[in-house]
This record gives structure tokens, sequence and C-alpha cells, in this order.
């Protein structure tokens, strides 16, 4: 599957933590060739709109507004709690009037700027991020939304805190921030996204395992230069968020979504932000075998497994297409969801209908293996199947 990817990150550390081992080649590539540039996060957010990146670390603002051409992928989001941007002034004197004063935030589809839009209301003038500290500093703005590494330091610029929008957000709903992922385009398609998502978690887990390697690249770009901002900023930021989106970051998501929407800031029928690339693996089974196979325990080994040498499974996009194929006279199924890491092992991605590759997992499925499981109806002659981030 050889393909040049076109990526765009930000040169804040913790997306170059992420990218360390893929921009010193460090992982396999998975036959892939990525072409990696650095910019300041509303550059990315441009370059998305006008089609140039494929791949890129942006504001999920952007990424509400793009769902059409793009989606997210499970690994490499910013999300979380006590990560969200703090709205900054002088330090000493009466705090400026948010109604009334000159705001900075650091660019127009920042998810900064959407914050600080839902809270507060009116527009504000924008500037690239590293600028918005100087300009406080400067007096050149009143007011000014801080993002990245300026969460750690900007007391030390004479600046002090006005609100922290991210603790807001977490008062007011009750979910993480969702900051920013890296967004991927449909166009793509399923394997290469899969592909881009297996290289970015074996380079998460390299850059985990050779923290001192890492380092260096963070230094290179950072804005910040003190090791000890750099790892404050990777402790806070790279979190168990950041190496899956999960169920979680889903519902955080719907969230930031739903209240853009009902402040007019992203328009009424736009799409939802799908997960692309993820390796959730399901499998069909009659659903009264299924039961009888629960109640006896053991292992589940349908014929496939004594006739193929393989228990068939599939992702999300093909499941529809093996409803109608494999199960066409059948009325009631369960839909498995099987754990990938725990079968990773054992599993095959071979080519089946149309050239398309299915995992294979070539050993009996045990119960160990289940993460959940749902009842799929065949109704009106139409398999229903369930919301499977519900």
């Amino acid at each position: 599957m050889s393909a040049t990817v076109r990526v765009g990150i930000s040169t804040c550390p913790n997306d170059t933590f992420l990218f360390h081992a893929i921009l010193e080649r460090r992982v396999d590539l998975r036959g892939l060739s990525f072409e990696v540039e650095l910019a300041d996060v509303e550059e990315l957010n441009r370059r998305l709109f006008a089609g140039e990146l494929d791949v890129a670390k942006a504001s999920f603002h952007a990424g509400l507004l793009l769902s059409r051409e793009l989606g997210v992928l499970p690994t490499g989001s910013a999300l979380g709690f006590g990560v969200g941007p703090v709205l900054l002034a002088r330090a000493g004197g009466p705090l400026p009037d948010v109604a009334t004063a000159t705001v900075l935030c650091p660019g127009e589809h920042t998810t900064a700027h959407l914050l600080y839009r839902l809270f507060h209301g009116g527009r504000a003038r924008q500037a690239v991020f590293s600028e918005v500290l100087d300009a406080l500093a400067e007096g050149r703005a009143e007011l000014g939304v801080c993002i990245h590494e300026g969460r750690f330091t900007f007391r030390e610029r004479g600046l002090r805190l006005v609100e922290d929008l991210g603790e807001r957000w977490e008062r007011e709903t009750g979910v993480a921030l969702p900051l920013g992922g890296l967004l991927a385009r449909h166009a793509l398609g399923p394997e290469r996204l899969r592909a881009v998502q297996a290289v970015l978690c074996d380079s998460l887990a390299y850059a985990r395992s050779h923290r001192a390697e890492a380092l260096a690249t963070m230094r290179r770009h950072a804005q910040e230069h003190s090791d000890d901002v750099l790892w404050a900023h990777v402790e806070l930021y790279v979190n168990e968020r950041t190496t899956d989106l999960g169920r979680p970051g889903r519902r955080a998501l719907a969230e930031l979504a739903r209240r853009a929407r009902a402040a007019g800031l992203v328009p009424e029928g736009q799409p939802a932000l799908r997960v692309v690339g993820d390796w959730r693996l399901y499998h069909l089974a009659p659903r009264e075998d299924w039961a009888a196979f629960l109640a006896r325990g053991g292992e589940w080994r349908p014929p496939s497994l004594d006739t193929a040498g393989f228990v068939h499974l599939s992702f999300a996009e093909q499941l529809e297409g093996t409803l109608e194929l494999h199960f066409g006279r059948s009325t009631e199924l369960e839909l498995v969801e099987v754990a990938e890491p725990g079968v990773r092992a054992d599993l095959a991605l071979e080519p089946a209908r149309g050239g398309a590759r299915f995992p294979h997992l070539r050993r009996a499925l045990r119960v160990a293996d289940v993460v959940r499981t749902w009842p799929v109806v065949r109704r009106g002659g139409a398999w229903r199947l369930p919301d499977l981030d519900d």
C-alpha cells in the first residue's frame, strides 16, 4: 500500500512527542510515506479547509465544520480535564470588561475561539497563538485567550488569569474538553486510514518508551525551551484519550457539536464528526447459538474455523455487506465486538469480497475477547444495525 500521506502537525510538545518516531523513522510505516510539515494550529486549520493536507492535528472547531470531508483518528487527540485555554490580562489594576475589551484569540477556527464565543458571545481579533502573550504584555490587547505552553508560563510574563475556559466547560457540561485531534480525509479510504492509525499507535508507544529521544525532537520545535515546561505539557495533553478517544471522547465531541450548533456556530444540518481508521472488530453470530455458547462456556468455534481456518470478523464499514451476503435468511443475530489488542497476535488481514481486506481470527473466539454485544434484528427485509458508539 505505497502512498504519500500529507501530514500537518503543530510545534507543540504533545504533537512532536507523538510524531517523533515517524519523523525519525523509528517505527514501521506500513508502506506509507509521510510528508510532515509543522505549522501554527490556525494555519493547519486553514490548510485543511483548502484541501492541502490529508491528515492534520487541527482544532475540533474546524473538524465540526469539515465533517463531510474529514473524520477524526482514534489516536492523537488533545482532550481531557484541566487542559483548556485560559483567558488572561495584564497583572495589576482593575480587570478589563470582557464585553468592551480588545480580545485576542489564537485563530478563527480554533476550539479556544469557539469556547470564547460560547461563553462570552462577541467576536475577537485573531493572532498567531505565540503572539498572544507578547501582545498582552506590551499592552496591545486587554484580554487574550492563551493555549499550548503559555498556559504554564503566563505569570512569568506579568499576566494574570481572568478565567479558565476549560474549567468552565467542565463545570457546565460534566465531560472532558475536546480541543483538537488528528483529522483525516475520508478520501484516503478505510484501509489507508487504518494503516495511518496503526503507525500512530506504534509511534506513541515508541515515544513513551524512548523519552530522551523524543525530548530532543520536542526541544527542536517548541516555543518554550525549558525541559520542565515541555514535560509538563506532555503530561497534561498526552493522556488516556490521546491513546484512544474511546466512548468518553466521543461523548465530549458530541457535546461540543451540540452546543456549537445551538449557538449557531455550526450549521444545523452539518453531519457528526465521525471516528475513522479505528480497529474495532466485530463478529456476527446466530443469537440462539451465541446464548448457548455463553451458557456452556469454553470457546466459540463457528464452522468457518474448521472449513477455512479462521473466525470471520468485520470492520464497522463492512458489516452491512457481511449481513446481506452471509445472513440473508436469518432474522435475529448477536453482534459481538472483539477486543483488538487481545487478538492481535492471531489476526490476519486478508482479501475477500471485492478485494477488500477483512480481519480473520486464526483461532477460536473466547469470552475474554468480547468487549460488548448488541442484538441485531431483521425487520421489513432490512437489517437494523445499532449505534456502535451508544
